[in-house]
């Protein structure tokens, strides 16, 4: 057992900075100012900056079916990619006329060189399709997004880009804002549209009318002339950029000299791609703009910069066109550090009510001064560890609050304990600062341990733990420098008040320590006898209570969710009507939609007076893509303003929602549920039968589970395709698949003339047939095709026609046809983790494993991250778990009484749990962050305990006494290190903003659980103690026996 030594007041850095005040001041002064300095050039974004490991490969094939994007590109690329070592995984969709391929690289890899290896290999590829286009190949990057500026009102389509490009180029001047994303704007196109009789009529194909436009429409350098006054540059100009200059191209020249002119023959129309969709913003035209903050910008600044321009462009726009900004993050950033501030405001105060009850008023100031110091210390770091100011971060400041001036009012309280038996000295200051400076110092270092595993996580979602590990182990750090190197300097000079007030002032903590003392005599050191004696019982209801606990968590009592459920100020709306169905009637369908939100709103509005002018919704954008596709997002009035939130506003919405003819899935959730699928299955085979009857079963499994909705099956993405299988009698007319498929592609989908290149903008110039001529089957049926004698055919006597049912998307995964079932889950009914877990054990592992061999099941989205965040979480852990037993097995000099304390800590989670239930609040990652927190605070005072008991021991006491003794000793302490943490957080959990709700489950694990803490450490720790003790004298029993039998022998 450990004996402290006779402290040396003396020599060491303690005793060295409280004899010296000016070296612990500069110190305070330095930490605070390079803080302060820090404060104003922090980067603030929205999460933390992380590396995406993620290679992006696009490959555009306009007009081709996603099964031709799969057998002509993807399946190309795979092949070529097969041998890079350094991709984890492959994953590819064909889409309708887009390759689109994801190649994650191994960590340890460096991603930019990765990427010119699989350029180099997608370079080698000779054998594209020939409308194929250039790859793309870009490594995917992560921009925080600031907000969103909108134009709409009541304007043309072109003039409405021409704005918006604009509004683009101007945003980008300003010198705070780097990157602006255009969104919902259709891309220029000319289109030069000739009917079919007219091409059979001249003999022309649309081939040879865009190989003229390529030869007549162009600018040629024709090198230079030399002259004495230097050389002069030739060129040729001939580039049509307009729809006159495209009416003179000349097509064909006659002999007597006419021309045939391509405005002859062509309507040319100067406008857009042929792409079904539509942009709404607040029920009119729109175009939006996204505002990113990229690198190291700071997101406050950006946003404030796209406000102040759009502010300033409302007067300078044409009459009936609006401009405004809305999804400004920043509202929501800025609000956590101002609820942080105020937090942290009012719990300061009440934690120096709190001291200054217990100990004098003085010493309570210069405790709290701490706070302060450590917070900035932080902030001074936390730019060099590569850690912004988030919303992550923020939560690492709100989660250690409650503790970190626990070690500070450890050396404070036993300051002021020496300083009441020996009176104020400098030397009586340190001396309590000694006797519990390496305890305490060890304590600390055991929480910083149990925080270490979040600063080595995998996945994508590491960076957040690890951006609140960074804070909590930067704020533990400076308060150990600040409890122990500036707070002793302070206490030693700080003369306690002799006359006056300060007699007035201490009369408080006199009074409250005498009746605390009382309670401890009186009824703590009676019962903890009692407890001590009936330790074994005492042992056995903490340990019954503890499995209670952890049955409520197995049993699902208390749910646990991977994120908290947050009150979201937005509401996402998806509707995807059946294949084939025509704009018009999506857009009746976004008419129906669009009236039942306004009727909710209306109906709000009528039964609430005073939200007359506010009601539920700010803004409301809509856009249509490829002619089926809708997707609504709702910005809601602030939740402060409402007596509602998303969630119901968006039953109500759904609910009001009539019947829409056509629909194939509608979903409405509260935007906390859209940034992703809550549940998301990867399936993959290399038999398509069994995959996509493996998909069928996993939907219909899903299904039946309460709370889970939306669930999409990837196999079901089915859309007819018109197959053309060519006839014998057509190779005699010299018509092969190749020329009768490019016949077809040019007549429907268009023969790429050349591109235009105006401003910034890159303009195809297609040729096709016109519109009504490419809108029904009968067109098709109808349509001639020359021979390679320039004779013209019907199409039926060379190509026999069939409808066959085919893919609107191919998806596949490292090599693997792949199709995606996901849901979404609402959090109140049922947790994803639960749903996930039971369908992996019972249907995947029960039933696919024998009905479908060949199908590999994977988690992937949430799901797949959550799982792999918690793995490596619980590694982590266990981990710490070794070097918590080394802290302390060191300061204790014991190999058993570090049980003692590892012992306790899971009884912390007992009052956390309770917490939970009586909050009707499920378990989250922060709860779990909460008690991480609450062990500290366990294993601190627990410590300290121990080694009171330990030095009692060396003095002389008997056991029981010491245990007893010390307990009553160390009560004070512990009850302020108690109080202190839960007043610290009283704030936070009396906090009903939208901000808080997201830190309110861990407020509630450490401020529930500190409770429970503290009957843990005052009561559970002396027994243990004296069971260990037992299972000593019964070892040397025993040992003592065996001696005795072998010395009769």
């Amino acid at each position: 057992m450990s004996t402290l030594p006779e402290f040396d007041t003396q020599k060491g850095v303690i005793p060295w900075f409280a004899r010296n005040s000016v070296a612990s001041n500069l110190l305070m002064i330095v930490i605070i100012g390079i803080g302060l300095a820090t404060v104003f050039n922090i980067q603030r974004t929205i999460q933390p900056d992380f590396e995406i490991n993620i290679i992006s490969v696009l490959v555009p094939y306009p007009g081709a079916t996603p099964d031709e994007v799969e057998t002509g590109v993807i399946l190309k690329i795979e092949e070529a990619l097969k041998d890079i070592e350094s991709i984890e995984s492959l994953e590819s969709t064909a889409d309708e006329s887009l390759a689109t391929l994801r190649a994650e690289v191994y960590e340890g890899y460096d991603t930019l060189a990765v990427m010119d290896e699989i350029k180099s290999a997608i370079d080698g590829i000779v054998s594209f399709p020939e409308q194929a286009e250039r790859p793309i190949v870009n490594r995917v990057e992560f921009n925080n997004h600031a907000l969103n500026v909108q134009l709409y009102g009541d304007i043309d389509e072109r003039g409405l880009k021409e704005l918006a490009e604009q509004v683009k180029q101007e945003l980008t001047l300003d010198e705070n804002i780097a990157y602006v994303q255009i969104n919902g704007a259709r891309d220029f196109e000319i289109s030069i549209e000739v009917p079919e009789n007219t091409l059979l009529q001249y003999g022309l194909t649309l081939t040879e009318v865009a190989e003229a436009i390529r030869r007549s429409s162009l600018d040629s350098p024709g090198g230079s002339i030399k002259t004495v006054n230097g050389d002069i540059l030739l060129r040729t100009r001939g580039q049509a950029r307009s729809q006159h200059e495209f009416e003179r191209v000349v097509l064909i020249t006659y002999p007597d000299g006419t021309r045939l002119t391509l405005g002859d023959i062509a309507t040319i129309n100067d406008g857009f791609v042929e792409e079904d969709g539509f942009s709404f913003f607040n029920s009119q035209n729109s175009i939006g703009l996204q505002v990113f903050a990229v690198g190291k910008q700071d997101l406050i600044d950006v946003a404030n910069a796209a406000k102040k321009y759009v502010e300033k462009k409302r007067n300078d726009l044409p009459e009936g066109v609006k401009i405004t900004t809305w999804a400004d993050i920043t509202f929501y950033l800025e609000g956590r550090i101002n609820m942080m501030l105020e937090n942290l405001g009012m719990g300061a105060l009440l934690v120096f009510i709190v001291l200054g009850m217990f100990l004098n008023i003085k010493l309570a100031f210069w405790v709290m001064v701490g706070l302060p110091i450590c917070f900035l210390g932080t902030l001074a770091m936390m730019p060099i560890v590569g850690i912004s100011l988030n919303m992550l971060s923020l939560f690492g400041f709100i989660l250690v609050l409650g503790i970190v001036v626990d070690d500070a009012i450890i050396i404070g309280e036993s300051a002021y304990a020496e300083a009441e038996s020996k009176g104020h000295s400098i030397d009586t200051v340190i001396t309590g600062a000694l006797r519990v400076a390496t305890p305490a110092t060890f304590g600390v270092l055991t929480t910083i341990m149990a925080f270490s595993p979040t600063l080595f996580t995998e996945g994508a979602f590491s960076p957040f733990p690890e951006a609140i590990g960074w804070v909590v182990i930067l704020c533990l750090v400076f308060s150990l420098i600040e409890s122990k190197w500036i707070l002793p300097s302070h206490l030693a000079h700080s003369t306690p008040g002799t006359s006056g007030i300060w007699l007035e002032i201490d009369k408080i903590p006199r009074y409250f320590n005498s009746k605390l003392n009382y309670f401890i005599e009186q009824h703590y050191r009676p019962f903890i006898h009692k407890a001590i004696a009936n330790r074994y019982l005492t042992g056995s209801i903490f340990s019954a209570l503890l499995i209670i606990t952890f049955g409520l968590i197995a049993g699902g009592i208390v749910r646990f969710v991977m994120i908290p459920e947050v009150p979201s100020d937005f509401i996402k709306a998806n509707l995807e009507m059946v294949e084939g169905t025509p704009e018009a009637q999506t857009r009746q369908a976004y008419k129906i939609m669009d009236e039942a939100l306004q009727k909710v709103d209306a109906d709000y509005k009528s039964a609430h007076a005073n939200a007359a002018n506010r009601g539920l919704v700010n803004h409301v954008q809509a856009f249509g893509t490829s002619g089926r596709n809708i997707t609504f997002m709702v910005e809601l009035t602030k939740n402060e303003q409402r007596d509602i939130d998303g969630n119901e506003i968006a039953r109500r919405w759904r609910n009001e929602i009539d019947d829409i003819p056509g629909t194939k899935i509608l979903s409405v959730s509260s935007a906390d549920q859209t940034s992703g699928p809550a549940i998301s299955f990867k399936l993959s085979s290399n038999s398509n039968t069994e995959l996509e009857a493996a998909a069928k079963d996993m939907e219909e499994a899903l299904s039946h589970y309460k709370g889970v909705f939306d669930i999409r099956n990837g196999a079901s993405a089915i859309q007819d395709e018109i197959v053309l299988d060519i006839k014998p009698s057509a190779e005699v007319l010299g018509i092969s698949s190749a020329a009768l498929g490019r016949q077809l592609r040019d007549a429907f989908y268009g023969a790429e003339a050349q591109r235009v290149q105006r401003g910034n903008d890159e303009i195809k110039v297609m040729v096709r047939y016109p519109r009504e001529e490419r809108e029904a089957i009968s067109d098709l049926q109808n349509m001639y095709i020359r021979s390679s004698d320039n004779a013209y055919v019907p199409l039926s006597s060379v190509a026999n026609m069939s409808i066959e049912p085919g893919f609107s998307q191919r998806k596949r995964i490292d090599g693997e046809r792949s199709i995606t079932v996901t849901a979404q889950v609402d959090k109140e009914f049922t947790a994803p983790d639960k749903v996930t877990s039971d369908i992996m054990k019972t249907l995947v592992g029960d039933i696919f494993a024998n009905k479908y061999p060949s199908v590999i099941v994977q988690l992937s989205g949430e799901s797949e991250e959550s799982g792999i965040l918690m793995k490596s979480l619980a590694i982590g852990f266990v981990l710490a778990l070794f070097g918590i037993y080394a802290l302390l097995a060191i300061p204790l000099r014991s190999y058993l009484q570090p049980f003692i304390i590892m012992g306790v800590i899971p009884f912390g989670i007992i009052g956390a749990v309770v917490g939970h239930i009586l909050l009707n609040m499920s378990f989250s990652m922060m709860s779990f962050f909460g008690v991480i927190a609450l062990s500290g605070v366990v294993v601190n005072d627990s410590l300290i305990m121990v080694d009171f008991i330990n030095s009692a021991i060396a003095r002389g006491e008997r056991l029981l006494d010491a245990v007893i003794d010390s307990g009553c000793l160390r009560f004070r302490a512990i009850l302020l290190t108690s109080l202190t943490t839960f007043f610290g957080l009283l704030p936070m959990l009396l906090e009903s903003s939208v901000q808080a709700q997201f830190v309110i489950p861990m407020a509630v694990s450490l401020g529930f659980g500190i409770i429970f803490a503290t009957v843990i450490t005052l009561i559970l720790i002396p027994c243990l103690y004296i069971v260990l003790d037992d299972f000593k004298g019964l070892a040397s029993a025993q040992k003592n026996t065996s001696l005795i039998e072998e010395n009769s022998h």
